[in-house]
């Protein structure tokens, strides 16, 4: 039957309001005319139509300018049975980000259960087209974003489970580290739960024989996997770059008059943060460390057009005039990345790469720090090499990590 459109109501909290490109649509309704009717009920007031389906055939008609649509009546449709009709709509579509479609799922499975107590996962999936598995992880996921609002950021189903599983991992390690604070008291003290650059300006000068760190790379961050990212507390941008690279000054001040700095970095910052270290009166060499990481696997955003990168660079700095411990070694350093099955986090650097540098450019008991501890593998390079160390971290999961990881690698421990 014909129905006017302006009798249609769009009652609010549907599931979906976006509607995407209508412009597609519209075009298809003016050359074919409306192919599949819309699913409306009877208005509570008795006053015109609810819709309960084809929202966005609803959205293209009216943009076009018609008056009319074609749609069928439902009489008696409880609230659960227009979600349900919603949703089922929803899932069929293929324009859907992941998490609408998750969360579809989900919603879909949670709402036939209500209305079926004995309903299962696996008749969700047969009324859907899709395996008991894949509603299972849809039905988990949503339940993790609501405990990790960041999991939402993820571009895709597979990334947020793997960063869901390193947050329930770094969880647990925070737990353990608070329900044991005599066991970890003491790196504990040197690890704060900071933001850097506000940290860094409470340190007093002349603290650090070798400032070695990692910071979150911002613009032109390649060393990540293909569209992958950090779920943590850091922005990687330029403004919050940029903000770090502020931290020059500082960086110089709290290191030791004849004292070292490593600055590991994303190429897109090679020339500014080397014209923002030399202006705090830091020498740069012209020539960066070179890790090379190709016994593991390499990543590009763009494998049409790019050549995976098999290669990550540090600055390596200069205050006054110190002399390397070791001599002669090369620029690079070959070892493999951390595998998949020993990360505690998404984003992790050998400890071995760590303490070669550190072996080169200090002595054991000298004093070793980084601004941007992440999985806390710097600090346990320098606690395995028998050097000390003092950290900063502004996210408390990643600190538990780390200070688990320094603890494992303290000399009497092994």
């Amino acid at each position: 039957m014909k129905i006017a459109i302006d009798s249609i109501v769009i009652e609010p909290g549907r599931f979906r309001d976006a509607t995407g490109d209508m412009r597609g649509l519209a075009e298809s309704l003016k050359k074919f005319g409306q192919l599949v009717p819309v699913i409306v009920t009877t208005s509570l007031h008795g006053t015109g139509w609810i819709l309960v389906a084809g929202f966005r055939r609803y959205t293209a008609a009216k943009s076009i300018g018609w008056t009319e649509l074609e749609a069928v009546p439902q009489e008696n449709i409880s609230e659960l049975l227009k979600k349900e009709i919603e949703l089922e709509e929803n899932l069929q579509r293929e324009d859907m980000t992941w998490q609408e479609e998750v969360s579809a799922i989900a919603q879909l499975d949670e709402l036939k259960k209500k209305l079926d107590p004995s309903w299962s996962q696996i008749q969700t999936g047969a009324a859907i087209g899709m395996e008991r598995s894949h509603v299972n992880e849809a039905v988990k996921l949503t339940r993790l974003m609501e405990l990790f609002p960041e999991l939402k950021d993820a571009k895709s189903i597979n990334q947020a489970l793997s960063w869901a599983s390193s947050k329930a991992q770094s969880v647990v390690r925070l737990k353990e580290v608070r329900s044991n604070p005599t066991q970890f008291q003491t790196i504990e003290e040197k690890v704060w739960l900071d933001d850097s650059v506000e940290a860094i300006k409470r340190i007093p000068e002349g603290s650090f024989d070798l400032i070695l760190t990692d910071p979150p790379f911002g613009i032109g961050y390649d060393r990540r996997k293909a569209g992958e990212a950090s779920a943590s507390a850091y922005q990687d941008d330029e403004k919050s770059y940029l903000r770090i690279l502020s931290m020059a000054s500082d960086l110089y001040r709290v290191s030791k008059p004849n004292g070292w700095l490593v600055w590991f970095l994303g190429i897109s910052w090679y020339e500014r943060a080397k014209s923002a270290f030399r202006e705090a009166g830091w020498t740069v060499d012209e020539m960066p460390l070179v890790w090379i990481r190709t016994a593991g696997r390499c990543y590009t955003a763009r494998p049409d057009r790019y050549f995976a990168r098999g290669y990550d660079i540090a600055l390596h700095c200069l205050k006054g005039d110190p002399e390397m411990v070791i001599r002669n070694r090369p620029n690079v350093f070959e070892f493999a990345p951390v595998t998949d099955k020993e990360q505690t986090l998404l984003v992790e650097r050998p400890v071995e790469l760590y303490a070669e540098i550190i072996k080169h450019l200090t002595h054991p008991g000298e004093k070793v720090a980084d601004f941007f501890v992440g999985s806390g593998s710097v600090l346990a390079a320098a606690a395995s090499t028998q050097r000390d160390y003092f950290g900063v971290e502004i996210d408390p999961e990643r600190r538990a990590v780390a200070i688990k990881k320094t603890e494992a690698h303290l000399p009497d421990v092994n």
